[in-house]
This record gives structure tokens, sequence and C-alpha cells, in this order.
């Protein structure tokens, strides 16, 4: 770490050390193990002692202060006053501080501009080392590799002879792994068409105003790419009545709104109500109170849709003595299908499986998908170098090979689902989300393998007629073999060029949750794996190796061997 990364830190984190000093002072040195009880305070509890500038500070403090102390103020508007401190008032006037928000991975090296004592402006420009960044509607992107930006500051000294920042670019500089002290993951809850599911959209807000910015997405609208794929059951003209939503001391979520609300009907407003709290409530049981105004409007009830959630248990095929075998995953054990199926004389390579273990279906080889569940067998379409199959909740089977993405409907033949982003696209691996509105995609192109988040667009007989814009994801993960859904935004990714040297990685469609910086990391394993596959909910990863060994996953270093001679695994979906 540079000298001047050092400097900057020290001021932002001297509460921490504090409390670190504290703590290593009552740690004992020997003796046996002992479990303790202590708490930890979560990212939202730990405060940093920001300064306003020091006194005859010079243009290169300056800058470093203001940096280190405005990449907190969206946590707090107190911290933002501070800020304030080392700029000029017309500077801090005009500055969009969440036109962009570049995370950085670390603070970069200034330099100023020479300048003699009696100079009255100078420059301080610095290198910034990019991995991500925030527009200015939240929405997540990491890059696929850092990237330099060049960052400028001009300053002015004040008749009292201080210097202060001049000049601001729109935007804010966080260091990437303080993300989460600054901005709340915040997953915006759509419901799919049928109003059946959740269809998550992940957004980073500032800490100190998320709730309300989350309320305003909603009553917004669908963002573009989930706009054929999810409702809105928001009136025309419904708004908030004032610019903020408030938690009260009994836990209810006040969200005010102008009178339009009162045009919805009962069950729109009951499903308005479902996912505010689905958004809003973050798990703590809180409830949403919808008022005109400062009437609350009187509560009413409907189904509410369920959260993105693998229904059943994964299937294998096994290379046993005398041919194929399909069972199921229980636990750890393999089990008998609820209804036999025969695959003999197939070359099973892989599977899919419809939800509750309804639809199985099986690839023969390399280029014929056949569906297996039913009385008798049935081929749904042939091509070249077909991928593995994924099931929906619909009974439509995705597969794609080089004429593109490939469906086989529940209701007998087959469509080519188009999109033009995937034009000069090979698919290399596809799978659908458990509420069937969105498909993770990994692809080879003129710019290497890439992997994406797209909505599933369907007409009214929920038949596939397209995909959204995609969003990428996992940008860094190199040579990605291929994709499955791990959490409801979250994609287990198989990656390597070589089948000795592949590991598994998580990334976060929007961001990965539960990470400070939000970015994709390696899932440690126990074994190189072959093939991989998991899913949403209490699904734990099943991965396969090189030699036909099953592992499931139970911790990070412990993965239990749960069959020999398997060649393919698969969850429903």
């Amino acid at each position: 770490m540079s000298r001047s990364t050092r400097h900057l830190l020290s001021a932002v984190c001297a509460a921490t050390l504090a409390v670190s000093v504290a703590a290593c002072a009552s740690i004992p040195m020997s003796g046996g193990v002992m479990e303790g009880s202590a708490e930890v305070d979560s990212a939202e509890d730990i405060a940093f002692d920001v300064q306003g500038p020091a006194t005859d500070a010079d243009p290169q403090q300056i800058v470093q202060g203001f940096v280190s102390v405005a990449q907190f103020g969206p946590a707090s508007a107190q911290t933002f006053d501070i800020a304030r401190e080392y700029t000029t008032q017309a500077a801090w006037s005009s500055w969009d501080e969440y036109t962009r928000v570049l995370l950085l991975s670390e603070f970069p090296e200034w330099t100023v501009e020479e300048h003699d004592d009696a100079a009255a402006a100078t420059t301080v420009r610095g290198e910034a080392t990019v991995v991500a960044s925030l527009d200015e509607s939240g929405v997540f992107t990491e890059l696929p590799e850092p990237s330099v930006v060049d960052v400028t500051f001009d300053l002015t000294r004040g008749p009292d002879g201080q210097w202060r920042i001049n000049a601001l670019d729109d935007g804010m500089l966080v260091l990437a792994s303080f993300l989460t002290y600054a901005f709340h993951r915040t997953p915006l809850y759509y419901p799919t068409s049928d109003r059946r599911w959740w269809v998550p959209d992940v957004r980073w807000y500032p800490n100190q105003s998320w709730r309300t910015t989350a309320t305003q997405a909603i009553l917004a609208g669908p963002p573009p790419w989930l706009a054929q794929s999810t409702v809105s059951v928001v009136p025309e003209g419904a708004t908030l009545a004032i610019d903020a939503v408030t938690v009260a001391d009994d836990g209810t979520i006040d969200v005010s709104l102008t009178s339009a609300i009162t045009e919805a009907p009962p069950d729109d407003r009951a499903l308005l109500v479902a996912q505010l709290e689905a958004t809003l409530r973050e798990g703590d049981g809180r409830s949403v109170v919808l008022s005109e105004g400062t009437s609350p409007l009187a509560p009413t009830t409907a189904a509410e849709p369920s959260r993105p959630l693998t229904t059943g248990d994964a299937v294998v095929a096994l290379d046993a003595d005398e041919g194929p075998e399909l069972r199921r995953v229980v636990g750890r054990e393999l089990t008998d299908l609820a209804a036999p199926v025969d695959v003999s004389g197939l070359d099973v390579t892989a599977v899919g499986v419809g939800p509750d273990d309804g639809t199985i279906v099986v690839r023969d080889g390399a280029d014929r998908l056949v569906r297996v569940s039913d009385e008798e067998r049935s081929e749904l379409l042939v091509g070249e170098s077909l991928v593995a199959p994924s099931v929906d909740r619909f009974g439509v089977v995705w597969t794609a090979d080089g004429a593109g993405l490939r469906v086989a409907l529940s209701t007998g033949g087959t469509v080519t689902v188009g999109a033009d982003w995937l034009r000069n696209q090979t698919v290399r691996s596809l799978r659908v989300s458990p509420e069937g509105a969105r498909i993770a995609l990994v692809t080879d192109g003129p710019d290497g393998t890439e992997v994406w988040s797209a909505a599933v667009e369907r007409d009214a007989d929920d038949v596939p007629t397209g995909l959204s814009a995609p969003v990428p994801v996992g940008g860094p993960v190199q040579d990605v073999q291929s994709v499955d859904w791990s959490e409801e935004s979250t994609l287990l990714l198989l990656a390597g060029s070589s089948a000795a040297a592949r590991n598994l990685y998580v990334a976060g469609v929007g961001g990965l949750a539960g990470s400070n910086d939000g970015l994709s990391r390696v899932l440690p394993t126990t074994t190189a794996p072959a093939s991989v596959t998991t899913g949403v909910g209490a699904s734990p990863a099943l991965v396969i190796d090189a030699e036909g060994m099953l592992r499931v996953r139970q911790s990070a270093a412990l993965w239990p061997t749960i069959a020999t001679d398997v060649v393919a695994a698969a969850y429903p979906g």
C-alpha cells in the first residue's frame, strides 16, 4: 500500500483501530478452546471518525481528506456536511454526487501541480483503479478487468489562505471494500405477469435514504429490462406524498402516497403492500402501512407471490453396469424416482428436470433431447452440439446450438427465441431462473466468453418470444463453462480453461450479496469439478469430478461423496 493510501485510510479507520486495540488487550494467549458469546456489530453499526480539513492543510491533504470523507456521505447527511468543508460553496452546490460511483481497489497516488507559495490556484491529479461502478440508478457493474481512470481536482486559496476544492466532477470515488458501509444492497421486487412470483432487480442505494429511494423506484414501475416480464400495480399518478419513507418506533414502515392510490382496486393495493414489504422490510418482520396523505388506508388482503425458489430434488444419471439409470438425490443419498424412468439405449450426457420432479429430459449424446418422463419417450428436438437442457416452470425446455436459442414447448413443437444482442454469439450454457422470468447465459463471441442475465419475454400463452437487453455478470471470471442459479440474484459459475484447473465462482446479478464489495469470488471446493448444479433456497451445490464422483457441498471445506459413476446431475429448472 502506498504512503498516500495509508495516510488516507488512517483518518477513516481511527475509530475502528481504537476498538481493535481495546479488543486485543483481552485476548488470552494460552489455554483451552472456549466458546464465546460476544455479538459482532453489523456493518451499519460501525462508525468512522471523519474530520474536516486541518488548518493550513496543503492541496494534497485537502483532496485526500475530501475523498476519504465523501465516500461515507451516502450513509450520513452529517458526513456530507463535513465533506463540504473541503470545497467552496460553488463547487459543492454544482456537484451531483450520484451521477456515477467508481469503486476502487485502492485510492490513487496523488500528485500536485507545481506552484509557489503565493499561488492562488493549483490542480491535484491521480490515477484511480476502478473495479466496478454504480450508475445514477444504483445499478452495479463489475468490470471485466481493472480500469485506470484519470481524476482531477482544481483548488483555490481563499482570502484566509486556506486551500479548498473549487471544481468537482460529478460522481464519487469509493473504496470497493467500503461499499456496504455507504450503500445498501436493495433487491426491488416486481410481480410476474401471473402474480405468482417475485422477480428481483438489485440496486445499491445510499444507506441514509435507501427505503425512500427504493419506494420511488417501485412506484415508477419495472425497469426497462423487466418491463415485458413483470407487471406494475401502481395506478398512474401515485407518488410519494412526502419525500420520505419512515420507520415508526414499533417497526411499522409508513408510506404516504398521493390521492391517486385510491384508484387502485383492493387486490392491486394489497399486492403493492406486499411488494413494498418484500423490498423494504429486510427480513425483519416489519409491515408496511399505506396512507393517502396523512390518512391510513384500510388494509386489504391478496395472495402474496413467492420468492424465487427451486422446488424438487436433483436428478442424476448413473453409468450402471446394465446401462444408464436415473436416480434422485435426497440429502446425502440416492433414491428411486417417484415414477420409474427408462433410459436404456440412450447415451445420457445431460439431464433437465421440471419443478417438483415433473418433466425429465435427457440429452442423448450431443445432438438430441428426449423427454423420458412420459409413458413413451418423445424426441423434442435435434441439433448440433446442444447445450444441457433447462426446464422452466411452464414446462418449456430450453437449449441452444449454432442456430441460436431453441425451446421445445409443453404443448408440442419448437420455436427459436431471438435477441439482437445474441447475434455473433454462441451460447455455451443456459439456465432459466425458478420464477421463469429470467435466464442466465454463457456466450462465446468477439469479446470472448461472457456471462449475462436477461429477462424472458412471453406471449399470452407463456410461449417465449424473446429476451430483454442483457445485464453483464461476473465480468472478471474467465473461461466460464457453465452457469446455474445459486440464489435469487446469484449465479454459480464453473470456470477454467482445462478440466484440471476448473473452479467454482459466485457472482451477483447486480452485485454479490453477503460481501462488502459486491464483487465475484471463488467458492472453495475439495475437488476439481467437471460439472456442477445447484438451486435457489436450501438446495446445496452438487459437483461431479472427472472420475464421476458426485459430491455435495456442506461447507467450504466439507464436500462428502454421495455416489460414483455419475455422468450428469441437475436440479429442477
